[in-house]
This record gives structure tokens, sequence and C-alpha cells, in this order.
């Protein structure tokens, strides 16, 4: 069977088996049937051979198997420095954005909240940021939210209507130290 079972079931495979490859070579060594079966499905793609590899780790001993899938679940790859970070964003350009910032759970906050923020930004025009763990349907949900909103309000985008709510906050900041 050359086609798909399910939609993304090519691209899930190649990512386990890509992430699995590293794991199989240092517990198992690089000279086992598994190791050799994921290299040749990750060069060749073949729907077919990806599928074998994975098959083949299924039929792996359960606690050979427990062992790779303990292993694939520590190597998490380092987090780059503080100081690393720091260097990567001290060398962008600062510049403003608009934030929309929404929470995994509805009950706290049903509406993304928008902001107009400075940030040392990248050259992106648009960026989107989620946390590793977020539920791929809450994070959908999220941004439909997003979307809606702009779709409800283009002003947010607006350079303008920033500038305009800036004044308007400052003007009320100054009538509330007069009343003091």
């Amino acid at each position: 069977m050359t086609e798909e079972r399910y939609p993304g079931e090519r691209r899930g495979l190649t990512l386990f088996l890509e992430d699995l490859a590293p794991v199989v070579a240092s517990e198992l060594g690089d000279s086992c049937l598994l190791h050799h079966a994921i290299r040749a499905a990750l060069r060749s793609g073949s729907l077919r051979r990806l599928r074998h590899a994975r098959r083949l780790f299924n039929h792996l001993p359960r606690g050979v198997r427990q062992r790779l899938s303990e292993a694939l679940l520590r190597k998490t790859p380092p987090l780059p420095s503080r100081e690393a970070l720091l260097a990567d964003y001290a060398s962008r350009p600062p510049a403003p954005v608009i934030a929309f910032e929404a929470s995994e759970r509805q009950e706290t906050e049903p509406v993304p909240r928008a902001e107009l923020q400075h940030e040392l930004a990248s050259a992106a025009d648009l960026r989107v940021t989620i946390r590793p763990g977020t539920l791929p349907a809450a994070a959908a949900e999220r941004l439909r939210a997003i979307a809606d909103l702009i779709e409800r309000d283009r002003r947010l985008l607006s350079p303008r209507f920033w500038r305009q709510r800036q004044l308007v906050e400052l003007a009320d900041n100054d009538q509330e130290a007069d009343c003091r």
C-alpha cells in the first residue's frame, strides 16, 4: 500500500524515526538491523520502508522497546545558555510589535488580549510562539480566536490606532496626576 492510511502518516513516521535513529545507535549500536532499516527508510522516504522500520521497532522485546522509549524521552536538546540568547537578542533592532496573548485554558481569558509592545524583533512580519506540550486543538482554537479578533477589528494592526491609544492613555494619566 503506497497511500497514507491517515493524513500525515508519512510525516509522523519520518519525525518519529528521525528522533529514534540516534537513540537506537547509542543504545543498540549502529550495526543493528533496526538502525539500518531506519537509515534506509529516512534516506528513501518510501512509505513502505518507513512502516517496515516502525514495525521492526514494534516487534522488539517489550523491555528493549521500553528502554528505547525512555531514552527517547530523556534525550531532550539542551537549552541554550541565557548569555547566548541575550547575545542573539542584542543583535536585533528594537521594533514595535502587536502582541496577542492567550492561555491554553479558555476559562482564564476567553478573548485573546492585544497590546502594543516594543521588542528586540526578528525581521519577520508575523511570528507565532507556542510552548511545547500545548495541546494542538487548544493552540489551533486560540489562533482562530486571534484571527477572529483581527477580522472583527482590523484597526488592531494599524500603527495609527496604537499611537492614538497611547495618547489617550497619557492624557488619562495626566488627569489622574492633577487630581491628587
